[in-house]
């Protein structure tokens, strides 16, 4: 197979494996750690329902539905049933000196009216960072309605991670293109760019973690290569093959792998005090390693077909050449200039804003409790330190004991509607950061563990290049036929 044909052939299945892994990222909702609301404010006199068709008519510019009035619900004792009624739609059932009336609904309401405007709260999409783009869209769809808008946690820029990422692998190529001489096995290296790239979903700490598996290709290239295209046929006899393993690919190399651990501490810094998830991490590493690989058991570099040239080695390297630090270069530039040119990465929020009216989860069950236990408790007493009842075998109410909404199955009801909203506002509320299903961390903390990118590229820098590529140095052997 030709020199070109094989790096096609092998970045079209890094391709396939890349969009599996940006499948499994959405899937898992990477792209969402910081998610956000616009809260949006017209005239109480502005229906709902029409607001909701306004927004919902963008399609999936904003992701997941507005929270409105309309689109909660109040519980109700209708006295052969608990009946579930719409907000919008309460006061048409039920007056002030109702019994009961609970106060709930009135709670409920005054997150979506109050002070005369009417509020809409919007999930922003994770890429939804550009404020300004937001207020262009918001004014569209308005048209000529008055409003506001305030943005509490914008989402992350997530087409800002894959352009930085898309730019680092540019200067990569060109990198590979004007050493192609010198260097020319780092052609390998060519098919890796698409499947790291699903790494761009973390930001700084995903674009340097791609920084390190390029370097630690680089690094392992040579036994790696002897691995997968042996000088000679292994023997079937299984000690022998340990044996020869150990000859040809573990002694000769033995100071390239002791550059091992200091890429797993590396990685286990970022994992540990970054976004970056761990099983997408060896998920993304598993993939990459099947495409290098492949990649060296095709590519060929002799440019004709037949079958590929392996030169044998007069003598073997006794310590790693470190080429890796120019060539990982753009990808660490890349890091730190994502984690200095994004607003909106730590989860940012509007400050300047609080959020006043909360409603508890508590104050829901409490809610439920009151309405399923209407019918059977004492009209003047208002707390549950009353005598409950229930129901006997002739459906008859009979009073008991056990404390009052005891026997009641949260279970048969649905889940705290305003729980996601609700908890929003009060880590917003506390100037805290946004905890989503991930882990959240401080800001400076995740930005001081990109730091340990710079030990892999401080070795290109204090070591000579003279002493490092002179042919006559004892550390360096090349590969001749």
């Amino acid at each position: 197979m030709s020199f070109f044909r094989s790096v096609l052939v092998a970045s079209l299945f890094s391709l396939l494996a890349a969009m599996a892994l940006h499948f499994l990222g959405f899937s898992f909702g990477y792209e969402e750690f910081r998610g956000g609301y616009a809260v949006l404010a017209v005239e109480d006199t502005i229906e709902d329902k029409p607001l909701r068709s306004i927004i919902q008519s963008t399609g999936l510019y904003f992701i997941g539905e507005p929270v409105s009035e309309s689109t909660q619900w109040i519980f109700l004792d209708g006295f052969d049933s608990i009946q579930r009624i719409p907000l919008d739609e309460y006061r048409e059932r039920v007056f002030d000196f109702d019994p009961r009336n609970d106060g709930y609904a009135d709670k409920v309401r005054e997150i979506f009216v109050r002070d005369g405007k009417r509020y809409a709260y919007i999930p922003l999409m994770a890429g939804n960072w550009n404020q300004t783009a937001l207020d262009n869209k918001l004014s569209e769809l308005m048209d000529d309605i008055p409003f506001t808008v305030d943005y509490f946690g914008i989402g992350r820029p997530l087409l800002l991670f894959f352009i930085i990422y898309a730019a680092a692998s540019a200067v990569l190529l060109i990198f590979i293109y004007k050493n192609r001489k010198v260097h020319r096995s780092i052609v390998n290296i060519i098919p890796m760019i698409p499947v790291l790239s699903s790494l761009g979903f973390f930001g700084a700490a995903g674009i340097g973690s791609a920084a390190l598996l390029y370097g630690l290709f680089i690094l392992l290239k040579e036994p790696l290569g002897d691995l997968v295209n042996p000088t000679r046929p292994h023997s079937k006899n299984f000690k022998k093959r340990m044996a020869e393993l150990y000859k040809e690919i573990i002694l000769p190399y033995k100071n390239y792998w002791f550059f091992l651990p200091v890429f797993i501490i590396a990685f286990s810094v970022l994992v540990i005090y970054s976004q970056l998830q761990l099983l997408f991490l060896i998920a993304v590493s598993i993939a990459s390693f099947a495409v290098f690989f492949f990649s060296l058991k095709i590519v060929s570099f002799s440019g004709v077909e037949h079958k590929r040239f392996n030169p044998l080695t007069i003598v073997k390297r006794r310590f790693p050449e470190f080429v890796f630090p120019v060539y990982i270069f753009p990808f660490i530039v890349g890091a730190f200039v994502t984690l200095f040119f994004t607003p909106y990465m730590a989860g940012t929020y509007d400050t300047a804003n609080k959020f006043d009216v909360i409603i508890e989860e508590q104050d829901y069950y409490n809610h439920i409790v009151f309405q399923s236990s209407f019918s059977t408790r004492n009209l003047g007493t208002a707390s549950g330190a009353f005598p409950a009842f229930h129901y006997d075998a002739d459906g008859l109410p009979v009073m008991n004991e056990i404390t009052q909404g005891q026997d009641i199955k949260m279970s048969d009801f649905p889940p705290f509607p305003l729980k996601y909203l609700m908890e929003f506002f009060i880590t917003v509320n506390s100037g805290d950061k946004a905890d989503s299903d991930m882990r959240n961390y401080s800001g400076i903390t995740e930005n001081l563990s990109l730091l340990v990118l710079l030990i892999f590229i401080l070795p290109g820098l204090i070591i000579n290049n003279k002493l490092l590529y002179n042919v006559k140095n004892i550390m360096r052997s090349r590969k001749d036929a």
